[in-house]
Parts: C-alpha cells; structure tokens; sequence
C-alpha cells in the first residue's frame, strides 16, 4: 500500500500518511529529503539556487502520485504534484488532452474537498499561499501545486 499525500487547509503543510514530519513552507532541503527518503526519487539542482526532489510511490485519493518539491537556497517554496489515471487515453505514449483534463478534473475535485473551496477557476489564494490546479499550454500537460506565499 502506497502512503496518501494530503493538504492541511489551515496552513498549506503537505502530510504523508507514514510519515511522522509535515512538509512545511521554509523547510530545509536536507529534512524533507531524511522524512521522505524512502519515496525519493531523483534530484535535480539547477545550479541558480534553486533545486527539485521527487519523489513517488504515493497516492492522491487512492491515484497514483507523484510530487516533486522546490526549494530556493535549500528552503521550500513551492510542491507540484500529479496524479496518474486509469485508462487515461495515450496518443504515442503521451495523455492526450481528455486524458489531461481528466486529471486536472479529478485534482480539483478532490482539492475542493480538502481546502472548502470551489477551485472553479483553477486557483486558489490563501494567506499562505496559492494552490492551482491548471491546464499548461506551454508544456501541454496538468499542473497542479502549491506556491507559497513569501
């Protein structure tokens, strides 16, 4: 059984059910990465203070997910996460774009549940952040997260 990822509304906090530490906004790299080591999946460092780790084997209302978290100057800021479908339609190997809408329907649905908000826009402003659910043109895919705020 893969842990849930879920959202504390009041603050933004990201919670992993077996994992005992929330993710939380500021967080250093190093401790999300030791909490979440068992899910680690790879690790990017852009070389400009900003640096991602994903992880995977989790889930998102009983989805497959995967998350990947951003930290600038080994703090966190933002959280972007997706889920995977059943039977979501593939044109050569890629979802096409029912198969996208699909997921950004499913992640707002189950965002409005977690936070009591309508997420009809796609976007959602809190005093700690945003979070968004969106179709991204530019990459042609689902985009969904948390920003935090500053």
């Amino acid at each position: 059984m893969h842990p849930s990822l879920s959202f504390n509304s009041n603050d933004g906090s990201i919670h992993i059910a077996s994992v005992e530490q929330p993710i939380t906004h500021g967080m250093q790299k190093e401790v999300a990465a030791s909490a979440l080591a068992t899910l680690f999946r790879c690790h990017t460092d852009h070389g400009n203070g900003y640096e991602w780790l994903a992880f995977h084997g989790l889930t998102f209302n009983a989805k497959p997910c995967g998350l990947s978290l951003c930290f600038h100057l080994g703090k966190l800021q933002s959280a972007h996460f997706g889920v995977a479908l059943p039977n979501a339609p593939l044109e050569s190997g890629w979802p096409t774009r029912e198969a996208i809408d699909a997921e950004i329907f499913f992640i707002r649905q189950t965002l409005a549940q977690s936070f009591s908000r309508s997420f009809s826009t796609g976007r959602e402003q809190f005093s700690w952040g945003t979070v968004w659910s969106v179709f991204d043109a530019k990459g042609f895919q689902a985009s969904s997260g948390i920003r935090y705020a500053a």
